[in-house]
This record gives C-alpha cells, sequence and structure tokens, in this order.
C-alpha cells in the first residue's frame, strides 16, 4: 500500500482588509516596566498593519506623598500627570515619532478602572497591555489589574 503524496500546507498573509477585523484604535495602558517595550512593539505592529491610531494611557497613582510635601491630593495628581505625559512624549519621539497617529492620555485612578473607562470614551478596538504576573501564579492573577481589564474591557484585550 503506498502512501498518498504529501501536500505541504499553504501559507498566505492574511490581507487585514478581507479579514473582516477593523482596528481603528489601539489602547495600550503604560507604567515604564521593563515589559512596557514589548508591549508597544506589538502596538506598533498592528498600528502599522492597519493604519490605525494608538492612544498611550498613563495612569498616575498617587502615594500619600502629598501629606508630607503639604500640598493637596489634587496638585500632587496634577504634578505627576505633567511629568508622565512629557515622559510619554519622549518615549513616543524616540520610538517612532510622527510614523504612527498616537493619542497621549495621563489620568489618576485606579489603574482597571481607568483602562476600562479610557477604552469605552475612545471606542478603543483592542487594548494590548502587559502582564506582570508570573504564569504558575493563578491565585495572584485573578486579582491582578490585567484579570480586571479583562473581565470588563468592552473589546478585545492582548496581554503580552
Amino acid at each position: 500500500m503506498e502512501n498518498p503524496p504529501s501536500r505541504k500546507p499553504e501559507r498566505r498573509a492574511m490581507n487585514p482588509s478581507s479579514s473582516g477585523l477593523q482596528l481603528r484604535r489601539i489602547l495600550v495602558p503604560l507604567d515604564f516596566r521593563d515589559s512596557m517595550v514589548i508591549t508597544l512593539q506589538y502596538a506598533a505592529a498592528f498600528a502599522r498593519e492597519y493604519k490605525a491610531t494608538i492612544t498611550l494611557l498613563h495612569i498616575v497613582e498617587p502615594d500619600g506623598s502629598h501629606v508630607r510635601r503639604n500640598i493637596s491630593r489634587e496638585r500632587l495628581i496634577e504634578e505627576m500627570s505633567e511629568v508622565g505625559e512629557h515622559q510619554v512624549r519622549r518615549l513616543v519621539d524616540v520610538i517612532w515619532g510622527e510614523e504612527i497617529v498616537t493619542d497621549i492620555v495621563v489620568a489618576g485612578g485606579k489603574p482597571y478602572q481607568q483602562i476600562v473607562n479610557e477604552a469605552k470614551e475612545t471606542n478603543a478596538d483592542m487594548i494590548i497591555m502587559a502582564s506582570h504576573s508570573a504564569v504558575g501564579s493563578w491565585g495572584f492573577f485573578r486579582h491582578s489589574t490585567t484579570a480586571k481589564v479583562i473581565r470588563h474591557a468592552p473589546c478585545p484585550v492582548l496581554v503580552v
């Protein structure tokens, strides 16, 4: 009995317009950890492929230092926001400059709530974010910001 001739599977690049998938706006929360670079690389690849706009969201969380500095919590958030926006702008200039349309948003509050709210407000088609949980730590992951975003997001979430 002869074996049938083997055929290699045909591989084709998927044309984004033929897939039915439309990504016009991608939300990328930033926290300036080491994993941020790979997250931005994924976001840039999707933005280039689909000609999407990226919204970079940096969330500032006051740490109580406003009490020691004798300023209001609101003033601390404002100062942290200014610094955060400056850092994100410099990062964008270095990484992709004018190549990708980028909006920058800095907000104060609970990270998962701000991420979900920004996704709703901007009609994000996808959120791309880093996970800081160890792979085997399911208990920790269930309560992480990433897990909360996945549960409450109005759009797909790509975790890198």
